[in-house]
């Protein structure tokens, strides 16, 4: 009997058995011989705490979209739901971890709003601390010759388990078809930003147990056993998979994600597949109990390539064919997609746009829905979808370049538009909805190509103003501040767009105003003088850098004859409904917002929409502005800030 029971506690000192301390020794729970045992048995819920804290996370934004909705209705707001939301937005939600807007040049974090910096990094101090505690050694170990090496295994087990974990909830937090963008309501820059925090967590994790697991093999086997090890599967898999993950993340920072993004995407879905390809070699040798957590994540990834499937399925005709117009000045492409005939579309959605007779077929790029028109003949209904589109490096040079006469020569280049069938698809929409016009005012905050965020919420109000749903609206000044670099970018979305908001507000008493911020150096710079401040960057280019920024003439005419870019004053225009004031330089964001709510005052409105889109500084410093706001009593502040890129 004694002998048996030898046996049994050596099994389970090497981990082939888990047995508690009680089924072994009694209610003698402090017995040295059990502690393997117990570390190999709590070692799973230490892992298990890091998803059950993101449980907490999801299920706290989703109560709060729960009361965000309601909150929204008339019939179930109340005083506490109101003071609660404006508690969250005010403190948590909206303002930035840091207030120091020059620290955005050198960590992205600086900008992340409090609750997002506090959610991430709870989470990874959740993370070092059950890595670093609750170890037990002990001298006269059946199964580990020194007390050392105990401590290198026990460590280097945990952090493998921690990161085995994780993979499932960084997979989920990774696609665009994730039902917790429902619930929650939260973009998918929210979620895009915890997956790479979960993915650094997991790349430190796979870090310390190889360099763990690597030191104990050579302390407890030897050299001379240790570098056969390299030569079995499971262990160069493991090395693999670790490396992977690192290379991962390391290849994901900003500025390769900007540099070359086409490239990034594919060498990312390479490392994805070669982790988990990895992982089922490396861990099919302690048998099926840590494999399972690599299903999860084939699961998620086919549910999100069937979704987009199906979404494309939806939107799209076999049979329809798109247009593209390329303007030179504005150095923009006009994109009006035909889908199949829908009921209502979102303002600030965007729509993933596939080109499929590119060389890279496979490529999907977002862009942000700008307007919409609804078309029904006696043959057919449809949609377009129209997206304005900013020049980069790859899918939209290429677009451009088949546009202009599928040459890459400069002399063809040189046209100064271009209009084209061009077969595309589109899949979505992906975003959040939010409407501003439930409020007395609403001021936009644009930055370069985000003005498609101002002019998709100017659709929806427009297409209201056709209909009954303009009675619920108690919209009555918006105001839209946008600074751009291009001129020819403002005329070409003064032409196309402007245009038309100033003859459909004329008759319905609302007031429109455009203040115009151009931050770049021009032929007009030179021409006028302004005592306002001047800068030598700009927020964001508006496209190609080396494209003329010289405005057309029939801008400069505008100006000149306004007289409103020195003074920096306003001109009322066509009919009187819509003003436009030009200024030079970047914008006092905080100042804009504050004085606007100072007017909202006199005329009797208190309740403010501050809807922004714009480059990492301007998002930052439209954060500092609603904080500046809702500090002003008796006025009501709603927020929405636009992704312009992740």
């Amino acid at each position: 009997m004694k002998l048996f029971l030898t046996l049994l506690i050596q099994q389970c000192l090497i981990g082939r058995i888990n047995l508690s301390h009680k089924s072994i020794m009694g209610n003698q729970r402090d017995h040295p011989l059990c502690h393997t045992s117990s570390l190999l048995t709590v070692d799973p819920f230490y892992s298990y705490a890091t998803v059950g804290f993101w449980g907490l996370v999801v299920l706290f934004g989703t109560l709060n979209n729960i009361l965000r909705h309601l909150n929204s209705s008339s019939a179930f707001r109340s005083a506490f739901t109101t003071k609660f939301k404006g508690f969250i937005l005010r403190y948590l939600a909206v303002p930035p971890i840091m207030k120091n807007k020059q620290m955005t040049r050198f960590s992205g974090f600086s900008s992340t709003p409090r609750l997002c910096a506090i959610t991430i990094s709870t989470f990874f101090l959740i993370n070092i601390v059950l890595m670093c505690v609750d170890y037990h050694a002990f001298e006269n170990n059946l199964y580990f010759t020194q007390k050392s090496t105990q401590l290198w295994r026990y460590i280097g087990d945990r952090a493998g388990v921690m990161a085995i974990n994780n993979l499932p909830v960084m997979w989920l937090f990774a696609t665009r078809n994730n039902f917790l963008l429902w619930a929650t309501g939260w973009d998918f820059a929210t979620f895009n930003m915890f997956h790479r925090w979960i993915a650094r967590a997991c790349g430190l994790e796979v870090f310390v147990h190889g360099m763990c697991v690597c030191i104990y093999q050579n302390l407890e086997l030897g050299t001379e056993y240790f570098l056969p090890l390299w030569k079995e599967t499971h262990w160069f898999m493991g090395v693999i998979a670790a490396s992977s993950i690192i290379l991962a993340c390391l290849s994901s920072s900003s500025g390769i994600r900007n540099a070359v993004y086409d490239l990034f995407l594919i060498v990312h879905q390479g490392f994805a597949c070669l982790i988990l390809i990895a992982l089922w070699y490396h861990l099919m040798v302690d048998g099926p109990d840590y494999v399972v957590f690599i299903w999860p994540c084939v699961a998620v990834w086919s549910f999100d390539r069937l979704g987009r499937i199906l979404r494309l399925l939806i939107w799209n005709k076999v049979t329809a064919y798109s247009s593209a117009e390329y303007n030179r000045e504005a150095n923009v492409i006009l994109i009006k997609a035909r889908v199949r005939q829908v009921l209502s579309l979102s303002p600030g959605t965007y729509f993933y746009v596939y080109g499929w007779r590119s060389i890279k077929f496979w490529e999907s790029h977002p862009f942000t829905l700008s307007g919409w028109n609804k078309v029904a003949t006696g043959e057919e209904s449809y949609t377009e979808l129209i997206f304005l589109v900013n020049i980069r490096d790859g899918f939209t040079s290429r677009l451009r370049r088949q546009l202009l006469h599928h040459g890459n020569s400069e002399s063809e280049l040189a046209a100064s538009s271009a209009v084209r069938k061009v077969t595309l698809s589109v899949e979505g929409p992906y975003g959040t909805s939010f409407c501003p016009w439930k409020s007395e005012s609403a001021i936009f905050i644009i930055g370069g190509a985000g003005v498609t965020v101002a002019t998709s919420f100017m659709q929806q109000l427009l297409d209201s103003l056709r209909s009954d749903e303009y009675l619920k609206s108690g919209i009555k000044t918006i105001k839209i501040v946008w600074a751009v670099r291009n001129v020819g970018l403002y005329q070409f979305v003064r032409e196309r767009y402007i245009s038309t908001w100033e003859h459909a507000l004329a008759s319905k008493d609302i007031e429109l105003s455009l203040d115009i911020y151009l931050t770049s150096s021009s032929k007009l710079n030179d021409e006028i003088s302004t005592p306002t401040e001047h800068v030598s960057q700009p927020f964001e280019p508006s496209g190609d850098t080396k494209s003329d920024l010289s405005p057309p003439s029939s801008v400069r005419s505008e100006i000149l004859t306004k007289n409103v870019l020195c003074q920096g004053g306003s001109e009322k225009s066509g009919d009187g409904s819509l003003k436009t004031a030009f200024h030079h330089g970047r914008p006092r964001i905080s100042d804009i917002v504050t004085g606007h709510v100072g007017a909202l005052d006199t005329s009797g409105g208190k309740n403010l929409a501050l809807v922004g889109c714009g480059p990492k500084a301007m998002a930052h410093d439209i954060r500092l502005a609603f904080d500046d706001v809702s500090k002003i009593p008796n006025v009501n502040v709603d927020f929405h800030l636009a992704a312009f890129g992740w």
